[in-house]
């Protein structure tokens, strides 16, 4: 990333996971903010832009990560911009909480020797929890700039945020290091001069005692950018004979000596600087305790899941019967007025009635009621820290099918969308963990699917029926999972996951979550299903459908018991499952489903649409990831399964739903 013309200053947020990040980003950004992956990789990072005084600023929320090793994809990226000084100043975010195991990443990014301003955040946790930090003391220890604050109350952020904007405009740099242990800091200190001596230019412009230091803990890319500078082999073999004698001094290598002084001189620092005293757990803890329980938690997870469906079956619905009457009242009939004085022909105004009035029509019937509804209560989950309680509970449940609990997070996100939902397995520990989360990553109904059943199933027979799909692909997601499990060779490792706090959802990270997923299907999706609505009208006027419908009817009929038309919106349910719906609505010509299909021939759609394939974009991600044999694999399996589960519904029945 370079620094546009119009951009004074440059400040990345950085911190370890479930620190508050988010809240403070929107508390200074506001909703507005782009979403992008960091170029090359699968990293997607938020930026926004905000004028302070006379400069304007732009801020970069950076992957929450424990330390700058650079082994997972998200650690590159965050030191790749701290490194290459995409950013100018770095506020590093800390939860005051749990100070200690904070500290490690602000000593490291402290000794990169670049301007930084250490926040205390959740200061107000802290207290709850009996602890006293004294600011003041820990600037001193650490010889930069802290400020205590409550970023989703906004306390002190605005406070926070000038201060690392002097700072970055100054281009001040920590004011004292932190020094190891004596030995190990003459170690440094050698390899420094060394340095400074043998090479002119420092890759990444870092100083000496930084290089020093990581060239001492092995970290190759520097080894590296070093061996590339002129004398820069005489330096790496300095630091090899320099590690070795770490090695034999300390008895264990010189990286985990560094990362042991590194969490000692954190645990040292903490102690100094705060104070204890025993409170009673409150509320909020309490409730903690009870979804981390399985005799509690269980039964609450199961609970947060009915009422999930429940707010999109009764709320959604709520909102889908006002709009579609509103527009069937005050809108439909003026359209068609107006197709039939743009047209007297009846075959060019039944095309625009199908395109513009059905599609929007049908949008509507999508959008608002259950897409927007799902992303909202997914981003309260989400910022309420539930999500990773929900992972803990099911990590048991989850090793019955190659899983660990952890594989929970990506396969909750399934709910949301698929996509990122496969791209965040990069974070289990092996390959074969990957493979048979993303084979179940698929079979999870997304936010569009969620809207199939709904739209179709609870909207027109009943929240029992739309709980029995979900019942159906649960057990299939477990009886797939199973099957893998037996079937791929390998072992299910352990869990070690953070569970953070539970807290009061922030109101402009929720928005702008909702928002940031909302909008694909306003500016993507939404004008592809109006042309796709205008061309299931073009083919209708001009009789074309029939010569498209005709070859598959033996199988939509025979098999699956669906009038022939409806293969149109199964197959573009390959592009966008949402779309299926709304050009169900298009084909059917008229919102009222009910006097168009059986409940029957519903619960059929709904069930086989959930199963198959999400998406192209799905299948596109799974190349990426898995490679091109498992995304047809997966493809075809979940296409077979929908059919086959379909027909065995058809033909039994066994909700007994009128035919």
């Amino acid at each position: 990333m370079k620094k546009e013309r119009d951009i004074d200053i440059v400040l990345g947020l950085a911190g370890n996971p479930n620190v508050g990040k988010s809240s403070f980003f929107h508390q200074l950004t506001g909703i507005g903010v782009n979403v992008s992956n960091y170029p090359g990789t699968t990293i997607e990072l938020a930026e926004g832009i905000v004028k302070h005084e006379d400069h304007t600023v732009k801020v970069i929320d950076l992957p929450g990560v424990y330390s700058l090793g650079a082994v997972a994809e998200d650690e590159w990226v965050a030191r790749r911009a701290i490194l290459e000084r995409d950013v100018d100043v770095i506020i590093d975010i800390v939860d005051a909480s749990n100070l200690e195991r904070n500290l490690y990443l602000a000593l490291q990014l402290i000794e990169l020797n670049i301007p930084i301003v250490i926040v205390l955040n959740q200061y107000d946790v802290a207290a709850q929890k009996g602890m006293s930090i004294d600011p003041e003391s820990l600037s001193e220890s650490l010889g930069v700039p802290v400020i205590p604050t409550v970023a989703n109350q906004g306390i002190n952020v605005a406070k926070a945020f000038s201060v690392a904007i002097e700072i970055g405009l100054k281009q001040k740099k920590p004011e004292k290091k932190v020094d190891m242990d004596k030995k190990l800091e003459e170690r440094v200190e050698s390899l420094a001069e060394v340095i400074s001596k043998e090479i002119d230019t420092v890759p990444f412009g870092l100083p000496p005692r930084s290089l020093a230091i990581k060239l001492l803990e092995g970290d190759e890319e520097l080894i590296d950018s070093v061996i590339d500078e002129e004398g820069g082999e005489e330096i790496a073999e300095k630091a090899r004979e320099l590690a070795q004698e770490i090695n034999e001094e300390y008895g264990e290598a010189s990286a985990f000596r560094i990362a042991r002084e590194r969490h000692g001189l954190a645990s040292l620092i903490s102690e100094e600087v705060s104070e204890r005293t025993e409170v009673s757990p409150s509320l909020s803890e309490r409730i903690s305790g009870w979804t981390t329980e399985t005799k509690t938690g269980v039964p609450i997870l199961i609970g947060v899941f009915l009422g999930l469906l429940m707010l999109l079956f009764y709320g959604g619905g709520f909102i889908e019967e006002v709009l579609i009457g509103g527009w069937e009242t005050y809108v439909e009939p003026n359209l068609v007025s107006v197709f039939q004085i743009i047209s007297p022909n009846p075959e060019i105004a039944e095309i625009l009635d199908i395109g513009i009035n059905l599609g929007i029509k049908g949008i509507l019937a999508v959008m608002f009621p259950y897409i927007l509804v799902f992303f909202l209560a997914l981003a309260l989950l989400e910022d309420s820290g539930y999500l990773p309680r929900m992972a803990y509970v099911m990590d048991s449940v989850m090793h019955k099918i190659g899983l660990h609990g952890k594989a929970v997070v990506p396969m909750l996100g399934g709910f949301g969308c698929n996509v990122p939902a496969i791209m965040a397995t990069r974070g289990l520990t092996s390959k074969r963990q990957r493979l048979i989360s993303t084979f179940l990553i698929t079979l999870v109904p997304c936010s569009a699917r969620t809207v199939v059943i709904i739209g179709t199933v609870g909207a027109f027979i009943g929240v029992l029926p739309a709980l029995v799909i979900y019942g159906m692909i649960l057990t299939l997601i477990f009886l797939v999972g199973f099957t893998l499990n037996r079937f791929i060779p390998g072992e299910t490792s352990g869990m070690v996951m953070e569970i953070p706090p539970l807290r009061k959802p922030t109101f402009k990270p929720v928005l702008s979550k909702t928002w940031n997923r909302l909008k694909e299907f306003v500016y993507i999706a939404s004008p592809l299903l109006i042309v796709g609505s205008f061309l299931i009208g073009i083919l209708d006027a001009s009789g074309v459908m029939n010569s498209i419908v005709e070859p598959f009817s033996i199988f939509t009929e025979s098999v699956l018991g669906l009038p022939p038309i409806l293969i149109i919106p199964l197959l573009y349910g390959i592009v966008r499952k949402e779309g299926a719906l709304v050009l169900l609505f298009a084909v059917a010509g008229t919102s009222n489903l009910g006097s168009f299909m059986t409940s029957l021939q519903l619960f059929v759609f709904a069930l086989v649409v959930a199963i198959y394939i999400p998406c192209i974009a799905t299948i596109a991600v799974l190349k990426r990831e898995q490679g091109w044999k498992h995304a047809i694999i997966v493809t075809v399996s979940t296409i077979v399964l929908a059919i086959i589960v379909g027909s065995l519904v058809f033909h039994l029945n066994p909700l007994s739903l009128m035919g």
